[in-house]
């Protein structure tokens, strides 16, 4: 289951400043002559202003272009923001699911079993938990890990990346997702450290399947290294929206690690 944006938007060129403007043509021994000439210096003239403009408008536009990439930033939620694949969890859930310094007992959610997949693929030793609905093609889930970030956002930056890359990721491909109602980032405390906690709904639609889409939750802790809990639960699910609140509720944060 559970972008490109474009560059600023291009400026119009604009023609360079006219040159100084002719001498008055010699006289000539035949009016029709003079018509002539003088007509074919006004096309010239002509031609020569409509070169220049074109030139210019030309060279302002690959400007402007050349500058788009570098002078606008990546907006949240694109492809580029979302970090790199990092390593897969190695040690098996026992009695605690652990991811770096984040961890929880299983206990907080009775009936749930270990996940085998991770919804949010760019992070590094996620694990989680999830269970089943019974009669659909779904599941509820609650996952931890480390963000992979290339550079090292905030928490409450990391966490408003985070989400729009849950939803356009793999485990929703198949959905056609939407994602509606994210929240501003909101300071929480997870065991004592300051972390950053936003929700979405992400709607699906899927032949089959009886459920409008997930509640889903982000917390990013100021942990080092950053980690993550997220959480979805269907829509109206509230017994397990409050497991996944129960989880939440005892995540425990190694000052060690």
């Amino acid at each position: 289951m559970t972008g490109q944006y474009p560059g600023p938007p291009q400026q119009p060129g604009y023609p360079g400043p006219y040159g100084p403007p002719y001498g008055a043509p010699p006289p000539k021994p035949n009016r029709t002559i003079w018509w002539v000439a003088g007509g074919a210096a006004v096309l010239v003239l002509t031609l020569l202003v409509v070169a220049v403009v074109v030139v210019t408008r030309s060279l302002s536009d690959d400007g402007a272009r050349d500058a788009g990439p570098s002078g606008s930033p990546t907006a949240p939620g694109t492809a580029l923001d979302c970090g790199m694949p990092g390593e897969n969890a190695t040690a098996p859930i026992t009695d605690r699911v652990v991811a770096g310094p984040l961890s929880f007992p299983i206990s907080a959610a009775p009936g749930w079993v270990p996940q085998g997949y991770v919804t949010y693929a760019q992070s590094s030793q996620a694990q989680g938990l999830v269970q089943a609905i019974p009669g659909q093609s779904w599941q509820a889930h609650a996952e931890i890990g480390l963000t992979t970030f290339t550079t090292k956002p905030t928490s409450a930056e990391a966490a408003r990346r985070m989400l729009p890359c849950i939803a356009a990721g793999a485990g929703y491909a198949r959905s056609n997702p939407r994602l509606d109602g994210l929240t501003e980032p909101e300071a929480v405390v997870v065991d004592g450290v300051t972390a950053a906690r936003v929700t979405a709904r992400i709607l699906v639609q899927k032949d089959g399947l009886d459920i409008r889409g997930d509640t889903v939750t982000v917390v990013v802790i100021d942990s080092a290294p950053q980690a993550y809990f997220m959480s979805d639960t269907p829509i109206g699910d509230e017994a397990r929206a409050a497991v996944a609140q129960q989880i939440f509720d005892q995540l425990k944060v190694a000052r060690d690690v």
